[in-house]
């Protein structure tokens, strides 16, 4: 019987996902409230109820779902990561970060939270040299650091999960070994991600796409290339990509991907030939190597 509702449970979380993707929010709003009577202590299902809540404007109820996700369920990041955004989008920034705080002790390799706790403490500086300004108008030093924070912040910290990758199902069916064809299709999936995300100006879900072990090029580490993207992708109006020619080709552990890479940004038209190595990683394929040429 249990095995028959977890079953149940993951056709109808399959079939919010899509109509989410669609933005069909009344029918996903429907079909999750009818699903958690029939399993009130799936977190997945209450989490789907939180970003649809966020998603049609019901803000509160969607601060209360998320809250008690993180009191019934506190070793899943995702949770605290999405309610501090929607404190943040309240202005409630110390809240937000004592909140973001939690998510990265939870999961210290959390990477949108800790981009998300880098916005809020740009903020918080911002609000802080704007009080500043209030007091002493002719304080320069004041003016010249609002100047230089209001640059940097120049995306919010609005990167809202829509999935928790977190959740480890117990007494899960086994999964049969996947095929050479099936992981070809997971990794051109990711690719595909990984551009609509750097399209989208989506810094959350771009940075995701790379491994924890990501090779950063030029000797920086891992906070240093964060910000050179978020300032290389954010900076730009509309990006267009276009990969074509893609090949996969397996390499033990590694899968390499090679395309014909079209970037497109306001006057730059530049076309490269592009290598991405991928490595599993979390039951996700993610790139551990990104070389041009």
């Amino acid at each position: 019987m249990l095995s028959t509702l977890t079953a149940l449970a993951q056709t109808s979380i399959e079939e919010i996902k899509l109509l989410l993707k669609d933005g069909k929010y009344a029918r996903a709003e429907t079909l999750t409230n009818k699903s958690i009577e029939e399993n009130l202590n799936n977190p997945e299902l209450l989490f789907y109820k939180g970003i649809i809540e966020t998603n049609i404007g019901k803000h509160n109820q969607a601060i209360d779902t998320f809250r008690n996700l993180t009191e019934q369920f506190p070793e899943l990041p995702e949770p605290f990561n999405n309610l501090a955004v929607l404190y943040a989008e309240k202005g409630q920034y110390g809240l937000a970060k004592e909140i973001l705080e939690q998510a990265i002790k939870t999961n210290p390799s959390y990477l949108t939270a800790h981009i998300n706790l880098g916005d809020i403490f740009t903020k918080m500086a911002s609000e802080a040299y704007n009080n500043a300004l209030e007091i002493d108008k002719s304080n320069n030093i004041a003016i010249t650091k609002l100047s230089m924070i209001t640059q940097l912040f120049n995306y919010q910290p609005n990167t809202k999960n829509t999935k928790i990758d977190s959740i480890q199902v117990k007494n899960k069916i086994k999964i049969p070994k996947q095929t050479e064809k099936d992981i070809s299709i997971n990794i051109l999936n990711a690719l595909d991600q990984w551009k609509a995300a750097w399209e989208d100006k989506d810094m959350g879900e771009y940075l995701s796409s790379y491994a924890s072990t990501f090779k950063y090029p030029n000797n920086m580490n891992r906070s240093e290339w964060e910000r050179y993207r978020a300032s290389r992708i954010t900076s730009k109006k509309i990006i267009n990509l276009s990969l074509s020619n893609t090949k996969v080709k397996f390499n033990k552990e590694k899968v390499i991907v090679t395309f014909t890479q079209n970037y497109k940004s306001g006057a730059l038209n530049q076309t490269s030939k592009k290598t991405l190595v991928f490595i599993e990683e979390d039951n996700n394929w993610l790139i551990l190597e990104e070389t041009s040429k």
